[in-house]
Protein backbone atom coordinates (compact mmCIF):
# COMPACT_ATOMS: atom_id res chain seq x y z
CA UNK A 1 0.00 0.00 0.00
CA UNK A 2 1.46 3.38 -0.94
CA UNK A 3 2.47 5.57 1.94
CA UNK A 4 0.01 8.30 2.88
CA UNK A 5 1.32 11.88 2.98
CA UNK A 6 2.19 12.82 6.53
CA UNK A 7 0.72 15.75 8.37
CA UNK A 8 4.19 17.29 8.40
CA UNK A 9 4.47 16.97 4.62
CA UNK A 10 1.07 18.56 4.11
CA UNK A 11 1.95 21.33 6.52
CA UNK A 12 5.28 21.97 4.79
CA UNK A 13 3.46 22.20 1.45
CA UNK A 14 0.92 24.62 2.93
CA UNK A 15 3.62 26.81 4.45
CA UNK A 16 5.65 26.79 1.24
CA UNK A 17 2.62 27.78 -0.81
CA UNK A 18 1.74 30.51 1.66
CA UNK A 19 5.29 31.84 1.55
CA UNK A 20 5.22 31.92 -2.23
CA UNK A 21 1.93 33.79 -2.16
CA UNK A 22 3.21 36.26 0.41
CA UNK A 23 6.36 36.88 -1.61
CA UNK A 24 4.28 38.12 -4.50
CA UNK A 25 2.48 40.58 -2.23
CA UNK A 26 5.37 41.94 -0.14
CA UNK A 27 6.45 45.55 -0.61
CA UNK A 28 9.35 45.92 -2.99
CA UNK A 29 12.76 45.58 -1.40
CA UNK A 30 14.79 44.86 -4.53
CA UNK A 31 15.67 47.47 -7.15
CA UNK A 32 13.48 45.63 -9.65
CA UNK A 33 10.50 46.10 -7.31
CA UNK A 34 10.86 49.86 -6.91
CA UNK A 35 7.52 51.51 -6.21
CA UNK A 36 5.68 52.17 -9.45
CA UNK A 37 3.81 54.98 -7.72
CA UNK A 38 7.09 56.71 -6.93
CA UNK A 39 8.60 56.34 -10.39
CA UNK A 40 5.39 57.35 -12.18
CA UNK A 41 4.24 60.11 -9.82
CA UNK A 42 5.19 63.12 -11.94
CA UNK A 43 3.84 61.60 -15.16
CA UNK A 44 0.57 60.59 -13.47
CA UNK A 45 -0.09 64.02 -11.99
CA UNK A 46 0.80 65.78 -15.24
CA UNK A 47 -1.62 63.58 -17.22
CA UNK A 48 -4.34 63.96 -14.57
CA UNK A 49 -4.07 67.75 -14.71
CA UNK A 50 -4.76 67.63 -18.44
CA UNK A 51 -7.55 65.09 -17.94
CA UNK A 52 -9.27 67.38 -15.42
CA UNK A 53 -9.56 69.99 -18.16
CA UNK A 54 -10.61 67.56 -20.90
CA UNK A 55 -14.21 67.67 -22.10
CA UNK A 56 -16.09 64.36 -22.23
CA UNK A 57 -16.50 62.88 -25.70
CA UNK A 58 -17.97 59.65 -27.07
CA UNK A 59 -14.60 58.75 -28.55
CA UNK A 60 -13.28 55.70 -26.68
CA UNK A 61 -9.71 56.64 -27.62
CA UNK A 62 -10.18 59.85 -25.60
CA UNK A 63 -12.32 58.45 -22.77
CA UNK A 64 -9.87 55.72 -21.82
CA UNK A 65 -6.71 57.80 -21.25
CA UNK A 66 -8.72 60.45 -19.40
CA UNK A 67 -10.31 57.98 -16.97
CA UNK A 68 -7.04 56.06 -16.59
CA UNK A 69 -5.10 59.23 -15.75
CA UNK A 70 -7.73 60.32 -13.23
CA UNK A 71 -7.95 56.87 -11.66
CA UNK A 72 -4.17 56.67 -11.35
CA UNK A 73 -4.08 60.10 -9.68
CA UNK A 74 -6.83 58.96 -7.32
CA UNK A 75 -4.83 55.84 -6.40
CA UNK A 76 -1.73 57.98 -5.91
CA UNK A 77 -3.23 60.83 -3.88
CA UNK A 78 -6.53 59.44 -2.51
CA UNK A 79 -8.07 62.77 -3.54
CA UNK A 80 -11.67 62.07 -4.60
CA UNK A 81 -11.59 65.11 -6.87
CA UNK A 82 -9.89 62.91 -9.44
CA UNK A 83 -12.42 60.10 -9.07
CA UNK A 84 -15.40 62.45 -9.42
CA UNK A 85 -13.90 63.97 -12.55
CA UNK A 86 -13.95 60.52 -14.21
CA UNK A 87 -17.75 60.23 -13.95
CA UNK A 88 -18.72 62.38 -16.97
CA UNK A 89 -16.19 60.57 -19.14
CA UNK A 90 -17.65 57.20 -18.18
CA UNK A 91 -21.14 58.55 -18.84
CA UNK A 92 -20.07 59.31 -22.43
CA UNK A 93 -19.51 55.64 -23.28
CA UNK A 94 -22.68 55.58 -25.36
CA UNK A 95 -24.86 52.64 -26.46
CA UNK A 96 -23.82 49.00 -26.01
CA UNK A 97 -21.48 47.70 -28.70
CA UNK A 98 -23.83 44.91 -29.76
CA UNK A 99 -26.58 47.43 -30.55
CA UNK A 100 -24.51 49.26 -33.15
CA UNK A 101 -25.20 48.57 -36.81
CA UNK A 102 -21.46 48.29 -37.44
CA UNK A 103 -19.60 47.47 -34.20
CA UNK A 104 -15.94 48.54 -34.11
CA UNK A 105 -13.14 46.01 -34.48
CA UNK A 106 -11.26 44.51 -31.54
CA UNK A 107 -8.34 46.86 -32.21
CA UNK A 108 -10.64 49.87 -32.21
CA UNK A 109 -12.13 48.73 -28.91
CA UNK A 110 -8.76 47.99 -27.32
CA UNK A 111 -8.75 51.23 -25.23
CA UNK A 112 -11.58 49.64 -23.23
CA UNK A 113 -8.99 47.33 -21.64
CA UNK A 114 -7.34 50.08 -19.62
CA UNK A 115 -10.72 51.74 -19.12
CA UNK A 116 -12.03 48.56 -17.47
CA UNK A 117 -8.88 48.32 -15.38
CA UNK A 118 -9.22 51.96 -14.28
CA UNK A 119 -12.86 51.51 -13.30
CA UNK A 120 -11.85 48.81 -10.82
CA UNK A 121 -10.20 51.51 -8.70
CA UNK A 122 -13.31 53.69 -8.71
CA UNK A 123 -15.92 51.22 -7.44
CA UNK A 124 -16.17 52.82 -3.99
CA UNK A 125 -16.09 56.40 -5.26
CA UNK A 126 -18.56 56.40 -8.17
CA UNK A 127 -21.78 54.80 -9.31
CA UNK A 128 -20.51 52.45 -12.01
CA UNK A 129 -23.82 50.72 -12.75
CA UNK A 130 -24.13 52.06 -16.30
CA UNK A 131 -20.44 51.52 -17.06
CA UNK A 132 -20.61 47.94 -15.81
CA UNK A 133 -23.58 47.25 -18.09
CA UNK A 134 -21.51 48.58 -20.97
CA UNK A 135 -18.52 46.44 -19.99
CA UNK A 136 -20.71 43.34 -19.62
CA UNK A 137 -22.18 43.90 -23.07
CA UNK A 138 -18.72 44.33 -24.54
CA UNK A 139 -17.56 41.11 -22.88
CA UNK A 140 -20.51 39.20 -24.35
CA UNK A 141 -19.85 40.65 -27.80
CA UNK A 142 -16.15 39.84 -27.51
CA UNK A 143 -16.79 36.17 -26.84
CA UNK A 144 -19.75 35.51 -29.14
CA UNK A 145 -19.74 37.82 -32.18
CA UNK A 146 -18.15 36.74 -35.44
CA UNK A 147 -15.56 39.52 -35.87
CA UNK A 148 -13.92 39.30 -32.42
CA UNK A 149 -13.86 35.50 -32.49
CA UNK A 150 -12.04 35.66 -35.84
CA UNK A 151 -9.55 38.11 -34.31
CA UNK A 152 -9.09 35.85 -31.29
CA UNK A 153 -8.04 32.95 -33.52
CA UNK A 154 -5.45 34.82 -35.60
CA UNK A 155 -1.72 34.35 -35.04
CA UNK A 156 -0.72 37.98 -34.60
CA UNK A 157 -1.34 41.07 -32.48
CA UNK A 158 -5.09 40.90 -33.10
CA UNK A 159 -5.24 37.75 -30.99
CA UNK A 160 -3.12 39.45 -28.32
CA UNK A 161 -5.45 42.46 -28.36
CA UNK A 162 -8.42 40.13 -27.86
CA UNK A 163 -6.62 38.48 -24.95
CA UNK A 164 -5.75 41.75 -23.21
CA UNK A 165 -9.28 43.09 -23.65
CA UNK A 166 -10.90 39.84 -22.48
CA UNK A 167 -8.57 39.62 -19.47
CA UNK A 168 -9.25 43.21 -18.39
CA UNK A 169 -13.02 42.86 -18.79
CA UNK A 170 -13.20 39.51 -17.03
CA UNK A 171 -11.06 40.82 -14.15
CA UNK A 172 -13.24 43.91 -13.69
CA UNK A 173 -16.45 41.88 -13.98
CA UNK A 174 -15.22 39.01 -11.76
CA UNK A 175 -15.83 36.57 -14.60
CA UNK A 176 -13.74 33.66 -13.34
CA UNK A 177 -14.77 31.38 -16.20
CA UNK A 178 -13.47 33.81 -18.82
CA UNK A 179 -10.34 34.48 -16.76
CA UNK A 180 -9.52 30.77 -16.76
CA UNK A 181 -10.20 30.59 -20.49
CA UNK A 182 -7.80 33.50 -21.03
CA UNK A 183 -5.09 31.78 -19.00
CA UNK A 184 -5.48 28.66 -21.08
CA UNK A 185 -5.35 30.66 -24.31
CA UNK A 186 -2.23 32.48 -23.15
CA UNK A 187 -0.38 29.19 -22.83
CA UNK A 188 -1.78 27.67 -25.97
CA UNK A 189 -2.41 28.70 -28.68
CA UNK A 190 -1.17 32.27 -28.09
CA UNK A 191 2.45 31.57 -27.15
CA UNK A 192 2.73 28.72 -29.65
CA UNK A 193 1.34 30.83 -32.48
CA UNK A 194 3.32 33.99 -31.80
CA UNK A 195 6.75 33.28 -30.31
CA UNK A 196 9.55 31.45 -32.09
CA UNK A 197 12.48 29.64 -30.49
CA UNK A 198 14.46 32.90 -30.22
CA UNK A 199 11.69 34.81 -28.47
CA UNK A 200 10.81 36.77 -31.62
CA UNK A 201 7.34 37.57 -32.96
CA UNK A 202 7.73 36.34 -36.57
CA UNK A 203 4.21 37.38 -37.58
CA UNK A 204 4.85 40.97 -36.48
CA UNK A 205 8.31 41.10 -38.05
CA UNK A 206 6.73 40.27 -41.41
CA UNK A 207 4.36 43.27 -41.36
CA UNK A 208 4.97 46.64 -43.07
CA UNK A 209 5.75 48.19 -39.64
CA UNK A 210 7.62 45.37 -37.89
CA UNK A 211 9.24 47.38 -35.09
CA UNK A 212 6.05 49.17 -34.11
CA UNK A 213 3.98 45.99 -34.20
CA UNK A 214 6.56 43.98 -32.27
CA UNK A 215 6.55 46.47 -29.40
CA UNK A 216 2.76 46.71 -29.60
CA UNK A 217 2.51 42.95 -29.21
CA UNK A 218 5.05 43.06 -26.39
CA UNK A 219 2.76 45.35 -24.38
CA UNK A 220 -0.37 43.38 -25.28
CA UNK A 221 0.94 39.98 -24.22
CA UNK A 222 2.75 41.17 -21.13
CA UNK A 223 -0.21 43.29 -20.06
CA UNK A 224 -2.41 40.21 -20.33
CA UNK A 225 0.14 38.19 -18.36
CA UNK A 226 0.21 40.86 -15.67
CA UNK A 227 -3.55 40.50 -15.18
CA UNK A 228 -3.78 36.73 -15.55
CA UNK A 229 -0.77 35.51 -13.58
CA UNK A 230 -1.49 34.21 -10.09
CA UNK A 231 0.44 32.24 -7.46
CA UNK A 232 -1.81 29.26 -8.14
CA UNK A 233 -1.66 29.59 -11.92
CA UNK A 234 1.72 31.16 -12.74
CA UNK A 235 2.28 32.43 -16.26
CA UNK A 236 5.42 34.55 -16.13
CA UNK A 237 7.71 31.52 -15.99
CA UNK A 238 5.67 29.37 -18.34
CA UNK A 239 7.58 28.01 -21.32
CA UNK A 240 6.58 25.78 -24.18
CA UNK A 241 8.30 22.37 -24.38
CA UNK A 242 10.81 23.68 -26.93
CA UNK A 243 11.70 26.73 -24.87
CA UNK A 244 10.01 30.00 -25.91
CA UNK A 245 7.99 31.98 -23.40
CA UNK A 246 7.61 35.51 -22.04
CA UNK A 247 11.07 35.49 -20.47
CA UNK A 248 12.69 34.88 -23.88
CA UNK A 249 10.75 37.77 -25.42
CA UNK A 250 11.87 40.20 -22.72
CA UNK A 251 15.50 39.05 -22.98
CA UNK A 252 15.43 39.66 -26.74
CA UNK A 253 13.72 43.06 -26.66
CA UNK A 254 15.64 44.60 -23.76
CA UNK A 255 18.79 45.39 -25.79
CA UNK A 256 16.65 46.48 -28.74
CA UNK A 257 14.79 48.99 -26.59
CA UNK A 258 18.09 50.13 -25.11
CA UNK A 259 19.50 50.74 -28.58
CA UNK A 260 17.03 50.52 -31.50
CA UNK A 261 19.99 50.37 -33.88
CA UNK A 262 20.33 46.72 -32.83
CA UNK A 263 16.87 45.92 -34.22
CA UNK A 264 17.47 42.87 -36.47
CA UNK A 265 14.51 43.42 -38.78
CA UNK A 266 13.57 45.94 -41.43
CA UNK A 267 13.12 49.48 -40.13
CA UNK A 268 9.59 50.90 -40.16
CA UNK A 269 9.14 53.39 -43.01
CA UNK A 270 7.78 56.01 -40.59
CA UNK A 271 8.31 56.93 -36.92
CA UNK A 272 11.03 54.31 -36.41
CA UNK A 273 12.94 56.51 -33.95
CA UNK A 274 9.74 57.67 -32.26
CA UNK A 275 8.41 54.23 -31.40
CA UNK A 276 10.06 52.98 -28.18
CA UNK A 277 8.93 55.50 -25.52
CA UNK A 278 8.07 53.82 -22.19
CA UNK A 279 6.89 50.26 -22.78
CA UNK A 280 4.92 49.02 -19.75
CA UNK A 281 5.84 45.44 -20.74
CA UNK A 282 9.45 46.24 -19.88
CA UNK A 283 8.40 47.33 -16.38
CA UNK A 284 6.20 44.26 -15.90
CA UNK A 285 9.01 41.94 -17.00
CA UNK A 286 11.54 43.67 -14.78
CA UNK A 287 9.35 43.17 -11.75
CA UNK A 288 8.36 39.61 -12.64
CA UNK A 289 11.91 38.44 -13.33
CA UNK A 290 13.75 40.60 -10.78
CA UNK A 291 15.70 42.36 -13.53
CA UNK A 292 16.42 45.90 -12.30
CA UNK A 293 18.03 46.81 -15.62
CA UNK A 294 14.65 46.39 -17.31
CA UNK A 295 13.05 48.76 -14.82
CA UNK A 296 15.89 51.25 -15.10
CA UNK A 297 15.54 51.29 -18.88
CA UNK A 298 11.78 51.77 -18.55
CA UNK A 299 12.26 54.83 -16.35
CA UNK A 300 14.90 56.27 -18.69
CA UNK A 301 12.63 56.23 -21.75
CA UNK A 302 10.34 59.20 -22.50
CA UNK A 303 6.80 58.93 -21.16
CA UNK A 304 3.91 58.53 -23.57
CA UNK A 305 2.33 62.01 -23.88
CA UNK A 306 -1.25 62.41 -22.75
CA UNK A 307 -4.12 62.88 -25.15
CA UNK A 308 -5.33 61.27 -28.39
CA UNK A 309 -3.69 63.98 -30.51
CA UNK A 310 -0.35 63.93 -28.68
CA UNK A 311 0.99 61.19 -30.98
CA UNK A 312 0.32 60.39 -34.63
CA UNK A 313 -2.80 58.16 -34.69
CA UNK A 314 -0.85 55.18 -36.01
CA UNK A 315 1.47 55.34 -33.01
CA UNK A 316 -1.15 56.27 -30.40
CA UNK A 317 -3.10 53.10 -31.18
CA UNK A 318 -0.08 50.95 -30.28
CA UNK A 319 0.11 52.07 -26.64
CA UNK A 320 -2.75 50.15 -25.01
CA UNK A 321 -1.42 50.76 -21.49
CA UNK A 322 -0.81 54.36 -20.44
CA UNK A 323 -0.95 54.03 -16.63
CA UNK A 324 1.12 51.05 -15.44
CA UNK A 325 0.29 51.89 -11.81
CA UNK A 326 -3.23 50.59 -12.46
CA UNK A 327 -1.82 47.28 -13.74
CA UNK A 328 0.69 46.72 -10.94
CA UNK A 329 -1.65 47.62 -8.04
CA UNK A 330 -4.49 45.63 -6.57
CA UNK A 331 -7.78 47.46 -6.86
CA UNK A 332 -10.60 47.63 -4.33
CA UNK A 333 -12.19 44.34 -3.26
CA UNK A 334 -9.39 42.31 -4.82
CA UNK A 335 -10.13 43.36 -8.40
Amino acid sequence: MPAQPSTLTRRRFTLTAAAALAATRLPAQQPARTSVAAMERDAILAAATLALAAKPTQDLAAISPAVAALAAAFVLTKDEMYARAAQPHLAALGPPIASLAQPPTVLELLPAAELARASSFLVDALDLTAANVWFAGLSTWLTTAHEPVIARDTKDHRASAWLLLAAALSRSQRNEVLLDQCRARFRKPTLRNQIDELGHFPQEMATPTPFRNTLFNFDLLFGACQLLDSPFDPLWDYELPDGPGPRAVAAWLYPVLKDPRTWPGVADPEHFRDVPLRRPALLFAGRAYSRPEYVELFTSLPTVPYGPSALPPALAATFPIRQPLLWTSRAAHGL
